[in-house]
Formats: structure tokens, sequence, C-alpha cells
């Protein structure tokens, strides 16, 4: 069997203006550990800084992440496993730079998405499944419940009812499910889909990055605070700040000669 060592469990490259972060232990079918969430949240908070517009996050072997590595923590199994601090000082922190990040975070999911795995994918911003993309929220056969934020991102991707099944059931949902249900954004050919996820993130790199940021930070904090008048309010004051800008006058000068904008986050 193939090992990876501790530099390796997460890999990371720049494509253009479009940085992959990878989940890189194809033999445990990218199952994480703490670690590896760590490693996510630190190539997370570097990207903005080496110029990067869009982040992919996938995994190698044709599965995205199994889940939490059971067996990282099975010889603790006789012992009280402290599971608030493995998961407030590791995953959460990998989903919350995610959701924190002012860049749009795509989950590329080919293969399995499961456990911890499909809440990390649905904690992106946008998803984008192969053909043997699934998602499964499989805490229930080991008698536990998403914790990597699905009770919040689940309800609001497909509703109570089927939030609730996945987290009763532990079922399969596959891609073609996954995009009626609003788990996914498209589905792609397995032959070349990290070319169309690529092909994808660069023209997403080309938007207006302000505008791309502000939006992410608006509709996310409409899921937790609102009524609309609070949003109704915040995009008020957003646009005002954007409105202001060189890319809003980059923007309007484009549309109005009929020419590609060249945006430059100011």
């Amino acid at each position: 069997m193939s090992t990876t060592t501790a530099a390796q469990i997460v890999t990371s490259e720049m494509q253009g203006s479009v940085k992959w972060i990878r989940f890189n232990r194809p033999e445990v079918k990218n199952a994480i550990t703490p670690q590896s969430a760590l490693l996510v949240r630190d190539e997370l908070d570097r990207a903005v800084g080496e110029g990067a517009r869009v982040v992919v996050l996938t995994g190698v072997g044709g599965t995205f992440c199994s889940g939490a590595d059971l067996k990282a923590v099975s010889p603790q199994m006789g012992q009280k496993i402290n599971v608030r601090d493995l998961l407030r000082d590791g995953y959460h922190k990998a989903v919350l730079a995610m959701t924190r990040s002012p860049l749009p975070i795509i989950a590329a999911v080919d293969g399995a998405a499961a456990g911890i795995g499909s809440d990390i994918a649905l904690a992106a911003d946008i998803r984008l499944l192969s053909e043997n993309g699934f998602f499964s929220e499989i805490f229930v056969h080991i008698n536990l419940i998403p914790d990597g934020g699905g009770t919040f991102t689940l309800p609001r991707l497909v509703g109570s009812g089927r939030a609730l099944e996945m987290a009763m059931t532990g079922c399969r949902v596959p891609a073609q499910q996954a995009l009626a249900w609003g788990l996914a954004n498209h589905v792609y050919p397995v032959d070349g889909f990290e070319a169309r996820v690529q092909e994808y993130a660069a023209e997403l790199a080309q938007k207006a990055p302000l505008s791309i940021a502000r939006s992410k930070e608006a509709i996310r904090a409409s899921l937790g605070d609102c009524t609309l008048e609070v949003a109704l309010e915040r995009e008020a004051n957003i646009q005002q700040e954007l409105i202001e800008t060189s890319d809003f006058r980059e923007g309007v000068t484009a549309f109005l000669t009929k020419r590609k904008p060249n945006f430059e986050g100011k």
C-alpha cells in the first residue's frame, strides 16, 4: 500500500489565477484528519496573497473525501475522546476558512463526498460534480450527526425534509439527484472533469472580484441574521462601497464600449 508523508497529505498548485487544493491520501480515499483540515485552512489563507481569484478544492484518485479517518482515532476508543476540541481546533477551521474567504470556493467532487467530506463540499460556494460524484451523510452508521456544518448547510440547500432523510438514513445522493436537489451546480462527464472545472473556474476568475467577495459576504450573512430589512440595508451599504471603485468604472466603460472588462480588484 502506498503511503503519503504529512507534508503531502494536502497539495496545492496554481493554474493561472485558479488555486487548486487537493486532498492527497488516495490510499484511504482521502479520509482526513484534523491535521489535513488545518493544512487546507493554511492553503486557503494564502490564496489571496498568491494572486488567486478562485479556489478549487478537490481530491486525487477519483474520490473527493470519504470522511474523517476513523483509524486515526480508533486507538483511543477505550478512552474518552474530546471530539469537541478535535472539531473546533481542526475540521471547523477549514470550513470557516472556506466560508470567510473573499474568494469563490469551488468543490470539485469526483466520487465520494461522504461524512465530513460531504459537509466540507457543502461549505463551498459552488459544487461541480463528475457523473461519479455523490454525497452521503454517513454519520448515522456510527451513531453520530453531521458535524462539519451539515446541520446548517443541508436544510438551506435542500429543505428540512431531504436534510433529515440524508442525516437519518445515510443515503447516497448521486450526481444527477444532487443536481435536481440543489446540492450540485453542474454535473460533468468523468472524462476531462478537471479540465472542465478549470475552464469554469478560469471564466469565474475573470469576473469582478470585489463584487464576488461582497455578494458572498451578503448572501452568507443573510442565512444567519436575516430579515428583508436587514438584507436591504446591507445591500445598500455594500453597493455604495462598490460604486466608488475603479472596477465599477471599468465595468461600466467596458459595457458601454462593448468590450470585455479587465477587473483588478480595486
